[in-house]
């Protein structure tokens, strides 16, 4: 039965024990609540109920808060505006009466957004938020769920500071915020009382001149702790702060800060590409900093030292062997771990691996030898029957053991390779993170600060590329994720002391492209040749992939996105992303064993 033919009554709503649902939940979340109404048997009120906790909480949306659970190539989770008009009008009567906050906060918003509510729901919302983050303080270790709802409702309240209306709510909030920042800055790790601070900023909770004094106090703290990741995350808050009270002088002292704390994080690294990430990270906040080129210098050459070591930072790793029937079974198994981070990495690391380009090549050989097709030539046509590519009848194997016909087999090989990667291992492992762990953009934004396949400044790119692709929202993960390949290849090529530009003669500068770049000496030696490969063929070869291509000009239809190519590039940019904390991992999860043998053959 759909959302939309549930036919509910106010009476059978109030008939369900509301209180002793919730409480039967570990934590009092939406998440929570939706399994726990699903197990209520043979109610139409408790599947609705239900229905409504389904949907993701986006806080940051002010007008569209919820999201669908899933989305897949031709299905989606709910939305608010899939309720049915009746429905939507006996929620907004019952939500008066419900005494759960975090029930209550849902239904009221729901009310609102999809207009079906008056303006009371709307204050009801806030009010209700703010209780249930009380209650979840209380009762969670974690600060992320309090926190969404604090800025729900905190945004909500922005919307009615008039004093027409309800100006006193966001007073309220404001205090509160203020009070939870005081209480909370200094605690072992202050995230919580940071996103507040941010949050405050943004928002217009107390004035610049505290937010910006209590930000260096947290950054000041964290430098002290050797924490230096979340000290530059306080001193980005305070910095957001001067510019606003446009103190130039403030400004620079806040960017000297952000080097130092960049050149301590790169020193307390093993020297290896991590570290001459960081000082190039010092280098460019020196430079918003005027007399600091002697400084600058100083720190290039300590980078160069670095980037000897970087070659080492980034180690292979590949999935057991087994037969393809137990790939799922093992994929399941490789994942599992001690929390997100540790599953996360599996993911990206363990789970699968990059196609082996000599092996795709060898394998390719092989079959020209055992078969006469390949000597005929070929034609490759998109989905819309346009040719892309041709391949020339080939006269002899040893004629082109690297050209167009070996190649045009590699790539028929390495789509069999991405097919069973993506069924077989990328997809179960997404639906085991997601079953065990609710995921949102700030964690995956503090594992993926200061990374150094990112310049500063992308971070929001790949921490939305990434959720998207967990959520299974390929379309949006592609779309968000490709174009900042390209660039992030050229900071690449800039950290190990290349110019990814090209001088013409009138004087100007064009920015290498990524067919250059995929071929760059520096990209091959950081991210070896598999990696570079897999990039190529998906990307920019016209027989398998041209996803960058296709995706610019538009010509590819949005159920292509959810297709092995898309889902495989996702997988082998966190592939990238993860790379580098295999020494973190190996030191704090203590993995025995993980070192798996590679599938013999997936092509």
């Amino acid at each position: 039965m759909s959302v939309q033919e549930i036919q509910v009554s106010l009476e059978e709503l109030r008939s369900l024990n509301l209180v002793e649902i919730a409480n039967s939940c570990k934590s009092q979340v939406y998440y929570e609540l939706e399994s726990a109404f699903r197990n209520v048997e043979n109610s139409n009120a408790a599947r609705l109920l239900s229905a409504t906790c389904s949907m993701h909480l986006k806080p940051e949306s002010t007008i569209t808060p919820f999201s669908p659970k899933f989305i897949m190539q031709d299905s989606r989770g709910i939305i608010a505006n899939d309720f049915s008009r009746s429905s939507l009008n006996v929620l907004a009567e019952f939500c008066l009466e419900v005494d759960v906050p975090e029930l209550r906060a849902r239904l009221a918003d729901i009310c609102w957004v999809t207009k079906s509510g008056s303006i009371e729901h709307a204050y009801m919302a806030i009010q209700a938020y703010i209780e249930s983050a009380k209650i979840l303080l209380l009762e969670n270790d974690t600060w992320v769920y309090p926190a969404e709802r604090i800025e729900r409702a905190l945004r909500l309240s922005c919307m009615f500071r008039r004093e027409t209306q309800r100006p006193d709510l966001f007073i309220s909030i404001s205090d509160f915020v203020i009070s939870e920042i005081d209480r909370k800055k200094l605690n072992e790790p202050p995230f919580y009382a940071l996103r507040l601070l941010n949050l405050s900023h943004e928002c217009g909770v107390g004035d610049q001149n505290w937010i910006l004094s209590t930000a260096e106090e947290i950054a000041q703290n964290r430098f002290e702790l050797n924490d230096t990741r979340t000290a530059i995350n306080a001193w980005e808050c305070a910095l957001n702060s001067a510019i606003e009270l446009r103190d130039k002088n403030k400004q620079q002292e806040i960017w000297t800060y952000i080097a130092g704390c960049h050149v301590k994080d790169s020193e307390m690294q093993d020297g290896g590409l991590i570290s001459a990430g960081a000082l190039l990270k010092a280098i460019d906040s020196l430079s918003k900093v005027p007399n600091t080129r002697q400084k600058r210098l100083e720190l290039y050459e300590k980078m160069r030292d670095c980037q000897l070591e970087s070659l080492h930072q980034l180690h292979e790793y590949s999935t057991p062997g087994t037969n393809i029937s137990e790939i799922v079974h093992q994929a399941k198994i490789q994942v599992q771990g001690q929390d997100f981070f540790d599953m996360l990495f599996r993911l990206g690391v363990l789970v699968s691996r990059p196609a082996c380009i000599d092996t795709l090549r060898s394998q390719a050989i092989e079959q020209m030898q055992t078969t006469i097709a390949w000597m005929f030539g070929g034609t490759h046509i998109d989905h819309e029957g346009i040719t892309v590519a041709t391949v020339p009848s080939g006269m002899g194997i040893n004629d082109d053991p690297d050209g167009i016909v070996t190649w045009s087999i590699m790539m028929r090989n390495i789509g069999i390779d991405h097919q069973l990667a993506v069924q077989g291992q990328i997809r179960p492992a997404i639906n085991e993170i997601m079953t065990q762990h609710h995921v949102s953009e700030h964690t995956l934004e503090s594992i993926l600060k200061n990374h150094p396949f990112i310049p500063k400044g992308h971070e929001y790119f790949f921490v939305k590329g990434v959720m998207c692709g967990l959520e299974g929202d390929f379309l949006t993960a592609c779309h968000v994720l490709i174009p900042q390949i390209e660039n992030s290849l050229r900071y690449v090529v800039r950290s190990q002391g290349e110019e990814p530009t090209t001088l013409h003669g009138d004087g100007s500068q064009e920015r290498s492209g990524l067919k250059f770049l995929l071929n760059h000496a520096v990209i091959l030696d950081v991210l070896g040749k598999n990696i570079t490969g897999n990039l190529q063929a998906i990307l920019i070869d016209k027989i398998y992939g041209d996803l960058r291509n296709q995706m610019s000009h538009g010509y590819m239809p949005a159920g292509h996105f959810f297709g092995n190519a898309p889902i495989f590039l996702w997988w082998l940019i966190l592939h990238i992303l993860m790379l580098p904390f295999g020494s973190y991992w190996k030191q704090n999860y203590k993995p025995e064993n993980t070192t798996p043998k590679p599938i013999e053959s997936l092509s």
